[in-house]
């Protein structure tokens, strides 16, 4: 098994922290690229902490010291700091037009999202969702629309799906998650601007045994801590908020799969397709 990443590393330890180091642990969180190439003091001054604390948090996350962890930090993201340079250019590139230089930014994210998500993470995911008794699938603000999309095409191949990202807003997601427990999966999406929400309710949902299966722009999102599965579709966009593109093919690879582990997958498509065919419209076949 592979060593975890500095970020993990993070991560694990950052519940249990006092004050003064939780607050270095989450600003490293959210700006891990500048964490490889700040000095200590730099990142003391912008995490509210002092030197000595960024010290005391490197060696929590089993480093010998700063100087280890921003070691660590630079080769784990170099594949990151790549990529937004690859896509900074292609921006600049004169011969890159409509629509070519939006595809550009999408396939970067692609390629990103390759990276940051092993395979063993995504088979760790659609086997939890095949085995679940309840899925539940929340997203609020701008990913309620693509939660709704996951919930309808996961609806016929796994067990119960509850949407939770309906009318009513939080108060009401957060009551329709009060029967989640052991057995269940919550799987959650967030990307920037972050919803403090979701965060809240993934936890609640794993607090009381759910598995939660965590859909995210990056593993610095603050979602990751509150998940057993992270699964990394990268949003970097040059005018928009966040690019949606990964975020739904994440989403499509749970579907796929989650067909695909299914023994009964090619009776329900069959059946779907005989309850809807008398509401669809065809393209009569051309004739040769």
């Amino acid at each position: 098994m592979s060593n975890p990443s500095p970020l993990d590393r993070i991560r694990e330890v950052a519940p249990s922290l006092p004050p003064a180091l939780a607050a270095v642990a989450d600003w490293l969180l959210r700006h891990a690229v500048q964490s490889a190439t700040l000095g200590i003091e730099d990142i003391a001054k912008a995490a509210g902490s002092s030197p000595a604390s960024v010290n005391r948090l490197a060696r929590q996350a089993g480093y010998d010291g700063f100087i280890a962890l921003k070691a660590d930090l630079a080769r784990e993201l170099q594949a990151a700091i790549g990529p937004v340079q690859k896509l900074r250019k292609g921006l600049e590139h004169s011969d890159l037009q409509p629509p070519a230089n939006h595809v550009h930014i999408a396939q970067t994210n692609l390629e990103q999202m390759v990276r940051d998500t092993p395979h063993r993470v995504v088979k760790q995911a659609v086997r939890k969702l095949v085995a679940a008794k309840r899925v539940y699938v929340l997203g609020l603000g701008l990913t309620a629309h693509l939660s709704h999309w996951l919930a309808d095409a996961l609806a016929p191949y796994v067990g119960t799906v509850v949407a939770l990202g309906q009318s009513g807003g939080t108060e009401q997601s957060a009551v329709r998650l009060l029967g989640v427990g052991r057995g269940d999966v919550l799987v959650a999406l967030s990307v920037p601007r972050y919803s403090r929400d979701t965060v809240g309710l993934a936890r609640f949902a794993r607090e009381r045994g759910a598995h939660v299966i965590a859909i995210v722009d990056s593993p610095a999102a603050p979602l990751a801590t509150a998940a057993d599965s992270v699964l990394v579709a990268p949003s970097a966009h040059a005018f928009l908020a966040s690019s949606w593109v990964g975020m739904q093919l994440m989403n499509e690879v749970l579907v796929a799969e989650a067909m695909r582990a299914n023994p009964k997958a090619t009776q329900i498509a069959a059946d779907l397709a005989d309850s809807v065919h008398e509401h669809l419209t065809f393209v009569p076949a051309s004739s040769t």
